[in-house]
């Protein structure tokens, strides 16, 4: 299939022309043919919500966003799914564990889902995933969910994609107050303590409630709610705030520009970090740099500097 026909089929809505795009973006990363798709797609984004679902390992994500997507998508909504997972870290592949039946679930009720390994990056989020939702939002969704590995940089990151940043904890908060501590606690537009019906899940509530109450909030107030999957207690509530959330950002000038300023920064911070990589390997291929570095004794700090305002060549 040609670019300019995956091009026209995104913009069809086409599964098959998105997933091709998508393994465009993550196999050739920043390559010529990945940025002219990026950009023949551009004028016809911005129309999707993007929801981040986030929290520690094992406590329902996965669960939560199927009933979730299932939900949202009832009424006629276009609604796709993009999981991030752990990479394994001899070949970069995602672990995939039960996501293969649970793409097949989704998909027998039109929602589209898209497993991403997320590289084992530090950072988080890569481009490559960034760039899967815009594609996905170009191809019409009207409700993209990102869930997030649960460990690591990546849970914070996702500020700086989604529209509506959902947390999800569980009953027995005990290490996990540590996460809200580290971070987490500021990037949640809404709080949810799954498994609504364990022991211990009033006590979740009140504990992050209280925790809020310490942080005076502006604007936006985050709500405090809970779940259960097993027979879909708080999920219309949850969805109502969803909703609510993005009413909000489109009442609101500077949330719609904070948001700006993260997809800026997102895309910036990617295109810096290609740069300096190829200005580096030019560096380290040049014979007269390499022997000068194998002497020793090289100030390190001069050697970056002198990568750094090298002249592209």
């Amino acid at each position: 299939m040609k670019i300019n026909e995956i091009i026209s089929g995104i913009l069809r809505g086409d599964k098959t022309s998105i997933s091709r795009a998508i393994s465009i973006v993550e196999g050739e990363p920043g390559s010529e043919i990945s940025r002219i798709l990026m950009e023949k797609i551009y004028k016809n984004i911005g129309n999707a919500h993007i929801v981040g679902i986030t929290g520690p390992p094992g406590i329902g994500k996965s669960t939560m966003i199927g009933h979730l997507a299932e939900m949202i998508a009832k009424p006629g909504k276009r609604v796709s799914i993009v999981a991030i997972d752990a990479s394994s870290p001899f070949s970069g592949g995602a672990f995939l564990g039960n996501r293969i039946r649970m793409q097949e679930s989704l998909a027998r009720n039109g929602i589209f889902m898209r497993s991403i390994a997320s590289r084992g990056m530090e950072g988080g989020l890569t481009a490559s995933i960034w760039e899967t939702v815009k594609i996905l939002d170009a191809g019409g969704s009207d409700y993209i969910i990102v869930e997030t590995v649960g460990a690591g940089q990546s849970d914070i990151e996702v500020v700086n994609l989604a529209h509506t940043v959902v947390v999800v904890l569980g009953p027995g908060l005990g290490d996990q107050i540590q996460a809200l501590k580290a971070g987490i606690m500021e990037i949640a537009s809404i709080f949810v303590v799954n498994k609504i019906d364990l022991p211990g899940a009033y006590i979740a509530l009140k504990d992050i409630q209280d925790t809020l109450a310490m942080s005076p909030q502006k604007g936006w107030k985050i709500p405090v709610l809970g779940v259960n999957s097993l027979d879909g207690t708080g999920y219309e509530e949850l969805i109502s705030r969803i909703g609510a959330h993005m009413d909000y950002i489109q009442a609101n000038d500077s949330a719609k520009e904070e948001i700006i300023r993260k997809e800026l920064k997102v895309v910036a911070m990617e295109e810096l970090r290609r740069t300096f990589e190829r200005k580096m390997n030019t560096f380290l291929s040049e014979q007269k740099n390499s022997k000068t570095l194998l002497k020793g004794g090289v100030d390190i700090y001069s050697v970056v500097d002198a990568i750094l305002h090298d002249e592209d060549k």
